[in-house]
């Protein structure tokens, strides 16, 4: 890796990761405000709703805007003719969703989602604005400029939907939070870049693309189907209230993922694309970032699994205790979650985005089958399902990928299970003897032993901290 590129590449990390930290706490204490207003009803309503806003931006952006970044050389007509083609289907999908409000309704068993559905339908038109801005920033690893939007994004739709909800405007509240985010979000993205659309159009540069983004279309299609398929499930088979607590423990799950998973991924896409042609440097930079993914995971998990009762309670209030069994069940599948994210982007970056979508045909059928259960059984015993979907979905795409990203599965799995080993002997022991001992000491004693281990191993979370704390110290000292 050249030293520009990999001086872009360890900015574009901290930028992503510090954005990440600072963008989940403001989120984190908007949900705390928001779930003290408003009640489980609420969030279910607005969950059920925003599967489908989510699905239709699957189809807003058609995988193009992935073409964009992978290609090494871009011409400005491309970008252009993408813009429009966002824009056109973003205004089909807007009348889509509006059509069929009032069906929706009907399947959920709550009238008001329609109201709901035919206001949320003017975010894809929103989001389309700024989709080809959001690439020529990834594209130049600016992530300090995409950090700033979001920050800026979550705080303007969380205080909106903070003083709505306080006002009294119930579930319209969660509304106005979401729609205010997106144009807040457009409008940063446009500040930052110098680019515009001209009035020119390529229908064969948009041809081109298609050739790489149709299978990354498909396959974010049937992912984006696959990941609100339990919410669908849930919001359908059981009610909107018990939708409003599995929500809530989904929604603490995915914050915890992103302080690692969404910050390295991100980067590591535009980062390996320009290294695809370079074997050796292509396998070492994916095992360090799998390493130090895999590492600085368990420090978030642990203490969550262990302090569940404590964290949900403490957060989200008393109101919110059936979350605390399903937020303990759902954190566990944050272990393997940013490993599958990372082996498909770095799939990607190598350009098979067809074998990608192939394989997530198989990840789609993994997180179907928990389906089964829920039915026959209860909601714990789906949350429990969807996890080992989670670590059965990890250890097929690391065989399958094998010999495409020239990695051998059973070094994958070993760089795997070495750092989790104390944390899987915890479990275990917490199991037993939840009910006989302190739980803040359990964490405690887990967290020192767990740092002490990984010292000891010098493993690559463990020096990719220390240097970086290292380099903080150096540049104080200076100043």
């Amino acid at each position: 890796m050249n030293k520009n590129l990999y001086s872009k590449s360890k900015t574009a990390v901290i930028w992503d990761l510090s954005g990440a930290f600072v963008r989940q706490f403001a989120g984190l204490f908007i949900t705390i405000l928001l779930a003290r207003l408003l009640g489980p009803l609420e969030f279910g309503i607005i969950a059920f709703a925003l599967v489908f806003i989510h699905i239709s931006e699957v189809f807003l952006d058609a995988g193009f805007t992935s073409g964009l970044v992978q290609q090494k050389h871009t011409k400005d007509i491309a970008f252009s003719s993408i813009f429009y083609v966002n824009l056109t289907v973003s205004l089909v999908l807007s009348l889509i969703i509006l059509a069929s409000s009032g069906w929706i309704a009907t399947l959920s068993k709550q009238p008001r989602i329609e109201e709901i559905l035919n206001w949320l339908a003017i975010i894809p038109p929103i989001a389309a604005l700024g989709k080809v801005q959001d690439a020529i920033l990834t594209k130049k690893l600016d992530f300090k400029s995409l950090t700033i939007r979001n920050i800026v994004a979550t705080l303007v739709g969380g205080v909106l939907g903070v003083i709505a909800a306080y006002s009294g405007f119930g579930v319209n509240s969660l509304v106005i939070q979401q729609i205010s985010m997106t144009s807040t979000a457009t409008f940063m993205l446009w500040y930052a870049t110098k680019w515009r659309p001209k009035l020119e159009y390529s229908n064969f540069e948009v041809k081109r693309l298609f050739s790489y983004s149709s299978y990354v279309f498909f396959d974010r299609l049937l992912r984006q189907v696959a990941n609100k398929i339990d919410t669908i499930f849930v919001g359908i088979v059981f009610s909107p209230i018990v939708l409003g607590y599995y929500s809530r423990a989904a929604t603490l799950t995915t914050q915890v993922q992103t302080y690692t998973t969404n910050s390295l991924s991100r980067v590591m896409f535009p980062m390996l694309s320009q290294l695809q042609d370079d074997e050796e440097k292509f396998k070492e930079t994916y095992f360090k970032v799998f390493n130090i993914v895999t590492g600085l995971m368990i420090f978030l998990v642990a203490p969550l699994y262990f302090l569940s009762q404590f964290v949900v309670i403490l957060l989200l209030g008393d109101q919110w205790q059936p979350t605390v069994i399903l937020f303990q069940i759902l954190v566990l599948a944050a272990l393997t979650s940013p490993q599958v994210n990372i082996m498909g982007r770095a799939i990607m970056a190598k350009g098979y985005s067809k074998l990608k979508f192939t394989t997530g045909l198989l990840q789609r059928v993994f997180k179907l089958s928990p389906i089964a259960v829920g039915l026959f059984y209860g909601i714990e015993e789906f949350a429990t399902a969807m996890v080992i979907s989670s670590l059965l979905a990890f250890l097929a795409l690391s065989k399958i990928y094998e010999n495409k990203l020239g990695i051998n599965f059973w070094v994958q799995i070993k760089n795997f299970l070495v750092p989790n080993l104390f944390f899987i002997i915890f479990i275990i022991l917490h199991y037993y003897f939840q009910d006989v001992i302190n739980q803040w000491l359990f964490a405690g004693f887990f967290l020192l032993l767990q740092t002490l281990y990984i010292i000891l191993i010098r493993h690559d979370s463990y020096l990719f901290v220390k240097n970086n704390f290292n380099k903080i110290l150096k540049t104080r000292k200076l100043r």
